[in-house]
């Protein structure tokens, strides 16, 4: 029997699928953030992955997905990039 997913999946994953955009932000210190943003979810990584590199820390990126309405939903590590359209 699979599990019933709780309205707040539903709706990140709403957000998920059609995001207008992709925040990176990684916490620094206090009041302090290395911020980045990217159009799709693979250049998203690849911009979390060059803010760590520049901010060594303990801490890694955290990427949110906004959509045109402008709610933010987290990304995990398991969430996959959508396929490109191909004309």
């Amino acid at each position: 029997m699979s599990r019933k997913p709780h309205p707040t999946e539903r709706r990140d994953a709403e957000i998920i699928g059609n995001a207008v955009r992709f925040e990176v932000s990684l916490f620094l210190g206090v009041g302090r953030f290395a911020n980045g943003v990217a159009a799709t979810l693979a250049e998203a990584r690849v911009e979390a992955g060059r803010l760590a590199a520049a901010n060594p820390s303990s801490r890694r990126p955290l990427i949110y997905a906004i959509d045109a309405m402008g709610r933010a939903a987290p990304i995990s590590n398991s969430v996959q990039p959508r396929k490109e359209c191909v004309s």
